[in-house]
């Protein structure tokens, strides 16, 4: 027990003085460099944390019941925010329309949400999901080209 405690005072002693040779890390983890007595300290990236934790995160019953009162709670929650319109017509061909265009535009911006609607007598189809005015109004402008007749609309959307 003495030899502990012994051991426990001079500890930062001797790695002050430079005594005990520190363990080396592999250098995407916590790493000590002196320069000039003052000690810079980088810590693990986020990246290499998740590396070093396999890419998941153990988590209890409790929490994981928890966290899944709160997604069923907030779902009935919507924001406002903007879509853009690129297709609505009340002809007798819409709906074969704009099932093509939903095709169509699934395949060429695969990372863009797009919707199909029938609010009577029209067949709407709309994409995106845009907090911003600014964002909507630079992807607008990008699909103008394809979509000539394409206008902003503002709607509410779910949170999750």
């Amino acid at each position: 027990m003495r030899k502990v405690r012994i051991l426990i005072v001079l500890l930062p002693v001797l790695m002050i003085s430079g005594m005990l040779q520190a363990q080396e890390l592999p250098s995407d983890t916590l790493t000590a460099e002196t320069q000039d007595s003052v000690v810079a300290v980088t810590y693990m990236t986020y990246d290499s944390l998740m590396t070093y934790l396999g890419s998941s995160v153990g988590m209890s019953d409790s929490l994981s019941v928890a966290m899944m009162r709160q997604i069923e709670k907030n779902k009935a929650r919507t924001a406002q925010g903007y879509r853009i319109r690129i297709y609505f017509d009340n002809s007798q061909d819409a709906r074969m329309i704009s099932e093509q265009i939903v095709d169509t535009f699934a395949v060429h911006y695969p990372d863009v949400p797009v919707y199909r609607i029938y609010d009577n007598p029209y067949f709407k189809v709309t994409v995106g999901e845009f907090r911003s005015k600014a964002d909507a109004m630079r992807f607008l402008e990008a699909i103008r080209p394809e979509y000539p007749t394409v206008f902003l609309v503002k709607e509410s959307f779910s949170t999750i």
